[in-house]
């Protein structure tokens, strides 16, 4: 059964297949479904939908939200964890209060999260913050504005500023590492990876096989592996390598 809300309604508990909301719309608990799409103002506890949510007006769920995959154009705020089996991806904003979960996380505009970030890969071209870690196996994060984060782990790890210019000089290593060309990144506790190309990070320590440290970077100890590469215009307390 679908159900459309253009004015303003309840929707009680139940399950659904797809719920559309362009008006104004309250969700019961224990509301289930195949799709939602809000252009309007939706609100709720706990959502389980099976499918996809596409959010291009507002909502605002104070319990879980579990999804196949997560589209914001608008406004999302989840109080507690927010989970998709394949993608989410933001083009406006995003407010997790718990553990943002996801194959993959797609971020063009803004996201928060109180917990830790849990992917396969992690995309971001617009601003993301996260208290916990942010985990994944490829981490590229290109920035405009400050951005603060717990910690960060993964495999691939590679953090720029974006550029207005069309020619910019990087170190060898560095651009073999960033594929592309203001402020700056905090990561409180560490970077850890693999492969890892920094720019405009501070942090007090990055651990990897193959380091890349470039300008406007602020860290204390650096450890590697195999090989580092230290821009001029950063500052590194120490680099330590670490033998297998």
């Amino acid at each position: 059964m679908d159900m459309n809300i253009s004015g303003s309604g309840q929707i009680v508990a139940g399950e659904y297949d797809t719920i559309r909301i362009s008006g104004s719309g309250q969700l019961a608990a224990a509301v289930k479904c195949n799709s939602l799409h809000v252009s309007g103002a939706a609100s709720g506890s706990e959502l389980v939908c099976v499918n996809d949510i596409h959010v291009s007006g507002s909502s605002h769920f104070s319990g879980k939200v579990t999804a196949g995959s997560i589209a914001v154009s608008g406004g999302f705020t989840g109080n507690g964890d927010v989970v998709a089996r394949e993608r989410i991806s933001v083009s406006g904003s995003i407010r997790c209060g718990g553990t943002m979960k996801s194959k993959l996380v797609s971020i063009s505009g803004k996201g928060s999260v109180t917990g830790d970030v849990e992917t396969e890969t992690v995309k971001v071209k617009g601003k993301l913050d996260c208290a916990g870690l942010l985990n994944a196996e490829e981490i590229e994060i290109e920035f405009k504005e400050g951005m603060e984060i717990g910690s960060i782990g993964g495999s691939k790890i590679v953090i720029y500023k974006r550029s207005e210019e069309k020619k910019r000089f990087r170190l060898p290593l560095f651009s073999s590492l960033v594929k592309a060309a203001d402020g700056t990144v905090r990561v409180k506790t560490s970077v850890e990876g693999d492969d890892i190309a920094l720019e405009g990070v501070i942090t007090p320590r990055v651990s990897g096989r193959v380091v890349a440290i470039g300008a406007g970077c602020e860290i204390d100890l650096v450890q590697y592996s195999e090989k580092v590469e230290i821009s001029p215009e950063a500052k590194v307390g120490r680099t330590e390598q670490i033998r297998n």
